[in-house]
């Protein structure tokens, strides 16, 4: 089995705020102080970062000169479009037209903006995309906003790929892209081959979903373009170290990917609230570690009736015995 590249969202270095504690728990650090700290971890290669918050096109030579040093490269460039109050109506989907045309133009300039600091990726999360209330919205319209602004980013240049990051709800009550079929399905209306799916594992979760069935899915229709990883209750997204909760699942999703092929990044995208943010990184990137070496070691047979169902987690806890 193949070891996976992983690499680490930024903001898991921020203040950690949340409605009951609006000041956050941490105190503030800056950029290169998070590029430091993040550099320090074993086994860990890249860094996923934000447009135009922490690279814009008057920064970037600079922020990249402080990444290269540290010895991380950029996984994926995120598109502010949920983390300021415009953003209330949405962003492609707004009826605001102001809005859509401004989601569009951001989207742009974080293609173009990936492409100069070496990146192949842009991750869209739609989180304001959405309704929250019973005739607020005008679903089909909405749906036909959606596809037409992203298939315009998409056929804005091809050596970039979009990741629509697909969640059931927050900060919307309910986000429109809120599954993996979804997201497929909005991914594939835009005729754009660039066009993919981030799949968060927690979000999956969230969506009553097998992360692993979803990725199998999506690599099947070779739409997988960006992984993160967490964990969390089933009941919200709570962005916890992966493996805290849902650790078979966890591995069989590591399984999955290696079966399927996936060669694309694996992004770690924790919020650790009142937990050090470098301990927690850790721990997940050494349970990917040791997902990876179980999965390596699975005698896996998928049940076709020759023998009781359940064998599989005898096989799994063979597995672990032996790693």
């Amino acid at each position: 089995m193949k070891k996976n590249k992983i690499s680490v969202g930024i903001w898991a270095y921020g203040m950690c705020t949340e409605r009951y504690v609006s000041e956050g728990y941490k105190p503030f650090m800056d950029f290169n102080e998070r590029i430091i700290r993040i550099g320090k971890l074993k086994d860990l290669s890249g860094i996923e970062i934000n447009y135009p918050n922490d690279v814009n096109e008057g920064n970037y030579k600079e922020r990249m000169e402080v990444m290269h040093k540290s010895g991380l490269a950029v996984s994926a460039l995120n598109v502010e479009l949920v983390c300021e109050p415009r953003w209330q109506t949405g962003s492609f989907s707004s009826a605001n037209i102001k809005m859509r045309t401004l989601a569009i133009k951001s989207t742009k300039g974080a293609m173009d903006m990936a492409k100069a600091i070496g990146c192949d990726t842009v991750n869209l999360w739609l989180g304001l995309d959405g309704f929250d209330y019973v005739f607020e919205s005008d679903y089909a319209q909405s749906w036909k906003f959606l596809v037409e602004g992203i298939r315009e980013c998409g056929n804005y240049r091809d050596d970039v790929k979009l990741g629509i990051e697909y969640k059931l709800s927050e900060p919307n009550m309910k986000c429109y892209v809120n599954s993996a079929g979804k997201a497929l399905a909005l991914a594939i209306a835009t005729g754009c081959s660039n066009v993919g799916v981030t799949l968060d594992f927690g979000h999956s979760l969230n969506a009553n979903e097998n992360p692993a069935e979803s990725a199998a899915m999506l690599l099947a229709e070779n739409r997988l373009v960006h992984v993160h990883i967490n964990d969390n209750y089933g009941v919200s997204d709570d962005d916890m170290p992966a493996g805290t909760v849902h650790w078979p699942q966890f591995i069989e999703f590591i399984y999955w990917l290696d079966k399927m092929g996936y060669d694309r990044w694996v992004s770690i995208d924790i919020y650790p609230y009142r937990d050090d943010a470098q301990i927690a990184n850790q721990l997940t990137i050494d349970f990917v570690r040791f997902s990876e070496d179980i999965a390596a070691k699975l005698d896996v047979k998928f049940y076709d009736k020759s023998e009781p169902k359940g064998m599989s987690i005898y096989r799994l806890m063979n597995a672990i015995k032996n790693v």
